[in-house]
């Protein structure tokens, strides 16, 4: 599947699946405050998936608090571009 949403340079797009967010290439702890920014938003129905330049270990902790599962999912181009897969789904409403 391609990332259509970076594509086009966007940063949140829906798949049939998901909604993905690219953070890739923003400075911590951007990255992180723009992923919890969006699920605290409740806007979040269904899968995130969240693209991001490394593994983010500080949001891990974070996520577990508000009730959100992670797993790291392979990525478009199978990690040859460096990029990091993030796949989140709510555990409580």
């Amino acid at each position: 599947m391609s990332c259509m949403g970076c594509e086009k340079g966007e940063r949140v797009w829906r798949t049939p699946d998901a909604i993905h967010i690219d953070v890739r290439g923003l400075e911590p702890p951007e990255p992180m405050v723009a992923i919890l920014t969006l699920i605290d938003s409740d806007q979040v129905d269904c899968a995130l998936i969240a693209h991001l330049d490394r593994e983010p270990i500080f949001l891990y902790p974070e996520l577990d608090d508000r009730g959100w599962a992670h797993e790291i999912v392979e990525s478009s181009c199978g990690g040859a571009c460096g990029d990091v897969q993030l796949r989140l789904v709510r555990l409580r409403p």
